[in-house]
């Protein structure tokens, strides 16, 4: 476990001692409290404690980086802190897989230093908005959009929008990373947990609708490929 830094606390998980010293040192030159685990079999709750960020390697195993990502970012604690997976591996795949896991950014191996300082400066500030403009509010607005997260209820200028459970499930999600790429696997794990109405575009399908319900600010919403959706 590591100390409360006024910056935020960053967990290396990387094998490699040349890279994680490298990145500790310049990070709690930054300002940053940093700790060091060789392996995500290493990994304990404790470890985790008040973590803000989590850059790791991809390629470790025994889970893999992109296993442990998916179970980090499948638990409550762990939907919050923020995620850069790294590889040295020419397998852009690998990657792709990070970030359908729930990564917030990857970072190819090689990398500069004054890159990866500011990556983790751009996760954790979007993790930081998102954290004190969405998980804390019970009112939400997006440009024209409002938002009411208790009750449900979405209105544009004023004027209610009518949205189904689906479609509603899925603007919160996106407004929760707001910014930020969530890719298709992530929100059909989150909206069809039980895999009901499973198929290869279903995602697709009803971001399609939710988009036309909500006229101008649809166009917010942008995809990519390999990397998914998100509201910006």
């Amino acid at each position: 476990m590591i100390s409360q830094a006024s910056l935020g606390n960053i967990l290396i998980i990387d094998s490699d001692h040349a890279i994680s010293e490298l990145l500790r040192l310049n990070l709690r030159t930054e300002g940053y409290a940093v700790s060091v685990i060789e392996h995500t079999a290493d990994v304990t709750p404790a470890s985790l404690s008040c973590i803000h960020l989590i850059i790791i390697d991809a390629a470790d195993d025994n889970p893999s980086g992109v296993e442990f990502i998916e179970s980090i970012k499948s638990t409550p604690r762990g939907a919050s802190v923020g995620i850069i997976c790294c590889s040295d591996l020419e397998n852009e795949r690998l990657l792709i897989d990070a970030l359908d896991a729930g990564a917030d950014d990857v970072v190819r191996k090689p990398f500069s230093l004054r890159e990866m300082l500011t990556r983790v400066r751009a996760v954790l500030r979007r993790r930081c908005r998102t954290a004190s403009s969405i998980d804390d509010a019970s009112i939400v607005r997006f440009k024209e959009m409002t938002v009411d997260m208790v009750n449900k209820a979405v209105t544009i200028d004023g004027e209610p929008v009518g949205l189904s459970n689906t479609e509603y499930a899925i603007l919160e999600l996106l407004l929760r990373n707001v910014n930020t790429y969530t890719s298709r696997i992530e929100i059909f794990r989150n909206v069809w947990p039980d895999g009901t109405g499973a198929n290869d575009r279903i995602v697709d399908t009803n971001i399609s609708r939710l988009r036309r319900k909500l006229g101008n600010i649809g166009s917010c919403i942008v995809n990519r490929t390999g990397l998914g959706y998100m509201i910006s």
